[in-house]
């Protein structure tokens, strides 16, 4: 399995998502039917297909990943835990943050019946749970369990990866709370650590947003769109046009918006809109959305023409 994950990152590293896709498929139909191996394979599977925004390919993966490791009696196991939390981290995506927080609580009872509270599962599972009460706004939650996975990862149970992509999360929830000086001071130490690392990391992009945000909301908005379009590119090169390269286009429509460039502002807000009616379907309330506002953004920019 070691010659499967320094092939798989030599891939995400070239960015070519045909290829990964096949190579893990390929990997799979080589591996024995109904073994532990397998389910790990499907897990990854189910992670790639989460972060290109395949949503149903990727929920019919992780539960073949789980059904293996339960036909194997694995269910108390760190393996199956760590596939829960993944699985988990899909409904979080879809925007079903109660469903994903029930998953986390699952993963969380597993994980601490068999002792592992200081493993670098249980330190993921802290940031996930973070992540999903911030997306209900639920910030003092979110930044109690932030705090805990970070301080864990400070005393090594993480390296720079891990402490980077911490940093970000609870960077972000400091933005919830309006405290952005704090935000920044997390976000800045998070990009050194990023800057730093010799090869490009998927979980930079994330935190170039939260600069981006973090120079929004104090005015920097020539900066802040700096930020999103480097992040952008780096969504694009690791996962394509994903949900999170939509969302990103819009922050980039809402900067230029702001900035009086609403010729710009129309042209991305067009490309997400497209994007995530792929995604998510027509009549998905978040696609509504965004073809409403990129409507009220043409009338504005027809009339300003006038």
């Amino acid at each position: 399995m070691n010659t499967f994950y320094e092939e798989l990152d030599v891939l995400f590293q070239e960015g070519d998502l045909t290829a990964i896709e096949t190579f893990i498929l390929d990997t799979i139909d080589k591996a024995i039917d109904g073994s532990p191996e397998r389910a790990g394979l499907f897990n990854e599977l189910a992670g790639f297909y989460r972060g290109v925004s395949r949503f149903d390919e990727s929920e019919d993966a992780f539960i073949k990943a789980l059904d293996i490791f339960e036909a194997n009696e694995m269910s108390a196991s760190l393996e199956y835990a760590t596939v829960l939390i993944n699985y988990a981290g899909l409904f979080r995506l879809k925007g079903e943050p109660d469903e994903a927080i029930e998953l986390f609580q699952s993963a969380m009872i597993k994980l601490e019946e068999a002792g592992e509270q200081n493993s670098y599962a249980y330190v993921s599972l802290l940031n996930n749970i973070a992540l999903a009460h911030q997306s209900k706004d639920e910030y003092s939650q979110a930044l109690e369990f932030a705090q805990k996975a970070l301080e864990l990862m400070r005393d090594g149970y993480g390296g720079a990866h891990e402490i980077a992509a911490s940093l970000n999360n609870l960077a972000a929830i400091r933005i919830g709370l309006e405290e952005y000086d704090a935000a920044d001071t997390l976000i800045t130490e998070a990009l050194t650590l990023y800057d730093s690392m010799p090869e490009a990391d998927v979980h930079h992009a994330a935190a170039l947003t939260t600069k981006a945000v973090v120079l929004c909301r104090t005015g920097d908005y020539d900066g802040a769109l700096e930020r999103f379009r480097q992040s952008l590119v780096l969504i694009g090169r690791f996962f394509g046009e994903n949900i999170e390269y939509a969302i990103c286009k819009q922050n980039i429509a809402d900067v230029c918006e702001i900035l009086g460039n609403l010729p710009s502002a129309i042209n991305e807000l067009s490309d997400s809109a497209v994007i995530m009616e792929r995604i998510m379907g027509p009549e998905h309330q978040k696609v509504k959305d965004t073809q409403d506002k990129l409507e009220k953004l043409r009338t504005k920019d027809s009339g300003s023409s006038n």
